[in-house]
């Protein structure tokens, strides 16, 4: 766990590097989402899935910005 704070603590070096943090980061809102549904079960999950919604939507633009498409599963 220590092991993949200090990965996120630490500036990407190359454009790979960045693209591969953005690609994860994706993967772990998307399981997170999965996890607690897209509508929640009391208001705390609520609040996580929209937060979490937007954060999505935030980091496929920056992908996308960054030259990689993504294809999503809800399309």
């Amino acid at each position: 766990m220590e092991n993949t704070a200090h990965f996120y603590r630490q500036l990407p070096v190359s454009p790979t590097q960045h693209q591969t943090r953005m690609l994860e980061e994706i993967a772990y809102l998307e399981a997170r989402l999965r996890d607690i549904g897209i509508t929640g079960d009391c208001a705390y999950e609520k609040s996580l899935a929209r937060t979490y919604d937007v954060l999505l939507r935030e980091r496929r633009e920056q992908l996308a910005d960054s030259g990689i498409q993504l294809s999503r599963p809800d399309e």
